[in-house]
This record gives C-alpha cells, sequence and structure tokens, in this order.
C-alpha cells in the first residue's frame, strides 16, 4: 500500500529550484535564471530569460556552455535529466601574506579614498570629474584584492566619520570588488562592479548639505529629496563619455527592491543587471555597520541578520546567502576572545565553516600582550592545555586595550 505524501514533502517537491544544465538539453519553455557568465556578455536586454523561440535557444548555445535553470523540483528529478548542484563559488586565492600586502592596500585605500572625495567636491563646485582617474583608483583595488583580498578587508574597517559619503563610495567599491572576487569574476568585470560601487552614490554630491549630513534623522519632506540622489546620480554620469551603461544604471537603481518598494522607479530588483544587485547588497551592509551623526554603527553580525531576514523580499537571495558566506559571522578586522581567555584579531573568513576563521592572536590568556601569532580555527590547532581554540565571542574596539585601527596601522 502506498503512503500518502505529506503536507511538508508535497510542499517540498513543488518547490521551485535552481540546476545547472548544459546548454545543448535546453528545450523551449524553460527559464534561464542564471548563466556561466555574466548576462553582459550576451544580447538580451532582462537579466532572466525564457525559453520561447528556437532563436532564443540558439542565441544562448552560441554563448554559454552551461546555464541555471528554474524548474519544479517533482519535476525535476521524475525527468532524470541529472543531479540538483549546489552553486559553488571560487572564494578568495591568496597569493600574498597580508602583511606583505598591507602596505601597499595602505596606499592604495589612502589614494582611492583621495579620488572619492576629489570628485564630489568637483560635482558639488557644478564641474566634471576624470573617469579614466576613477577607472585607474579601481584598478589599485583590484591588483590589491587580487594579491590577498583580506588586506583592504582589513583597512576599510578604519572609519572616519567626517567624511562619511566619500569613505561609504569607496567601501562599498571595494567590497564590491571583494565579493565579485569571491563570486569568481573576471578582472574585467571587477573593475566595472568596483566602479558601480564606488560611483553609486554621485547623485549625493547634488543634495544640499543641511540634509547630507544632518546629524539627526531625516524628516518625510528632507528624504524624499535625498531619494533624488539616484536621479542625479544616472545624469551626471551620461553627462560623461566612456561609461559603462551598468555603472550609470547602479547609481539610478541600486535602491530597487524585489517587492518593488524601493526607488526611483518601484521596479521589481530581481529583473536588474546582477552588480546592480550585488552593490544594493554591500551598500546596505557598510550603511548599516557605520557610524553616523545620529547612530552608531552596528555590528557586522547584526546586520547580516538584517540582510538574511530582508532576502527574496528586498534583495536577492542567492547574493545574500553568498556574501554572508564571504564576509563570515566573524568578519576581517573583527577582535575576538578565545574560550581559553586569548585575544585575536580576525584575518580572514572560512566561507564553509563560518565560525571558524583565520585569527592573529595578539594577547595571552592573562591579558598580555604577545608576539602575533596566526592560527587557522579551521585545522582545530590546539592550545597549550590540548583543546582546540575556538571564539568565545566577539569584541567591541578598543577592548582591554586593543585598538584594532592602530594594531592594522602597525
Amino acid at each position: 500500500m502506498k503512503s500518502t505524501p505529506s503536507n511538508s514533502e508535497t510542499e517540498s517537491s513543488s518547490k521551485l529550484i535552481e540546476v545547472k544544465l548544459s546548454a545543448d538539453c535546453l528545450e523551449i519553455g524553460m527559464h534561464v535564471s542564471n548563466l556561466d557568465r555574466p548576462w553582459t556578455e550576451i544580447p538580451v536586454l532582462l537579466q532572466g530569460l525564457t525559453i520561447e523561440t528556437p532563436d532564443d535557444l540558439d542565441m544562448i548555445r552560441e554563448h554559454c556552455d552551461y546555464v541555471y535553470i528554474e524548474i519544479e523540483k517533482a519535476f525535476w528529478l521524475e525527468t532524470g535529466l541529472g543531479e540538483i548542484q549546489e552553486r559553488t563559488y571560487p572564494g578568495f586565492r591568496e597569493s600574498v601574506d597580508i602583511h606583505d600586502e598591507l602596505p601597499r592596500a595602505q596606499l592604495t585605500i589612502q589614494e582611492t579614498k583621495e579620488h572619492v572625495e576629489g570628485v564630489l567636491n568637483s560635482l558639488s563646485a557644478g564641474e566634471s570629474f576624470d573617469m579614466d582617474a576613477s577607472r585607474k583608483a579601481i584598478q589599485g583595488c583590484v591588483k590589491s584584492i587580487l594579491s590577498n583580498a583580506n588586506a583592504l578587508l582589513w583597512l576599510i574597517q578604519i572609519k572616519e566619520q567626517e567624511s562619511y559619503t566619500a569613505e561609504h563610495s569607496m567601501r562599498v567599491g571595494i567590497l564590491a570588488i571583494a565579493f565579485g572576487r569571491f563570486l569568481g569574476f573576471k578582472e574585467k568585470d571587477l573593475e566595472i562592479i568596483g566602479l558601480c560601487g564606488m560611483l553609486h552614490d554621485v547623485g549625493k554630491s547634488q543634495v544640499p548639505d543641511e540634509i547630507l549630513n544632518k546629524p539627526a534623522r531625516l524628516t518625510r519632506i528632507e528624504f524624499e529629496i535625498m531619494k533624488d540622489h539616484a536621479v542625479f546620480g544616472k545624469t551626471i554620469l551620461e553627462e560623461l563619455k566612456s561609461v559603462d551603461k551598468v555603472i550609470k544604471d547602479t547609481a539610478h537603481y541600486h535602491h530597487e527592491r524585489f517587492d518593488g518598494k524601493g526607488y526611483p522607479e518601484q521596479l521589481n530588483a530581481a529583473f536588474l543587471h546582477e552588480f546592480i544587485r550585488i552593490v544594493s547588497i554591500v551598500d546596505v551592509y557598510d550603511a548599516i555597520t557605520s557610524t553616523r551623526p545620529y547612530k552608531d554603527g552596528s555590528p557586522a553580525f547584526d546586520a547580516l541578520k538584517i540582510l538574511f531576514a530582508e532576502r527574496g523580499m528586498h534583495f536577492d537571495s542567492e547574493f545574500v546567502e553568498a556574501f554572508i558566506r564571504m564576509i563570515g559571522l566573524y568578519p576581517s578586522g573583527t577582535l575576538v576572545e578565545m574560550t581559553n581567555g586569548e585575544i585575536g584579531i580576525v584575518v580572514s573568513a572560512n566561507p564553509d565553516a563560518r565560525l571558524r576563521p583565520k585569527v592573529e592572536l595578539v594577547m595571552t590568556a592573562d591579558k598580555k600582550q604577545r608576539p602575533p601569532y596566526i592560527i587557522d580555527l579551521n585545522l582545530q590547532i590546539e592550545d597549550k592545555s590540548g583543546q582546540p581554540y575556538t571564539i568565545k565571542g566577539g569584541l567591541g574596539n578598543g577592548t582591554y586595550g586593543v585598538n584594532v585601527q592602530d594594531y592594522i596601522l602597525k
């Protein structure tokens, strides 16, 4: 006698899943949700494509070896076309030790910050800016991230409240490059997504200072004026030559949301370029974790909880989950205490073990300074008592006299 499937089993088997499929196996009617390359490399207007004609099939097969399609789980299992494959990401490959990369990264971040400040000042004065100089600044960031992404990820923990807009724009650019690197983007795409992030807020140069730098929450009317920066940004970038369309679109659409409740056009963000969806995530993450005149910055863990709770409603679910894997529950630059009482600073996250990052130990259990020593918690390294090193919890910067910013700069 056959058993009747439970409601939960029925719901589980009927839900849509994303599966990897050879382009040669595509059929009319299938919905392509992702490609083996950026969407910008194929001649379509929007992200996502339902195969409707033989021409659609030929076009995809001409450009792609494989794609990802959305299909009901039960139907996929019945057809036996292949196994369900979870998306994997290359992550970071460190070709240079973080301490060797830090001096170059420090110079890169200083030059990039100065460039962004110059861009915003020029635009505020009614002048234009040098797009080639912006590309050069971003190329420096890309080179550093390709060598060791964690050097710049450490350095962007150093934040100055006085120049929030410029620093925020710089950090969003760097985070976007690092995230693109984690996802496996090519170097050229890293430059483009870096420019998308660095220039996403250029429209704020046209917002009155008394609103932009108000040391309190904005009123409803003030917020409506602030929202105009998305339109201003597109207008500014359209006046420049040789600016990729996706960079202009990111300035225009980075506040659009999946539920259509964003601005300025209340679009469904699912149809926007993946670079825009990525910048939307890192933009909000950096804003939440940064101190503003009217609020203190929140811990990274709280920011990640907010992004996770709003995935699928405000943000791309897949990218949110991948971003959390990249950042880890204890992001680079976080001060942590081990269960044995020793103090350390997180060097890099481990995407496959979020609670076990690489940590640089800087204090003994009795809270005395010690020669820095890096350990990978995923290797189950034991302390003097024979117990594996484990993080007890995160600490606020300055705890036990350890200032992460000063330590990084040293």
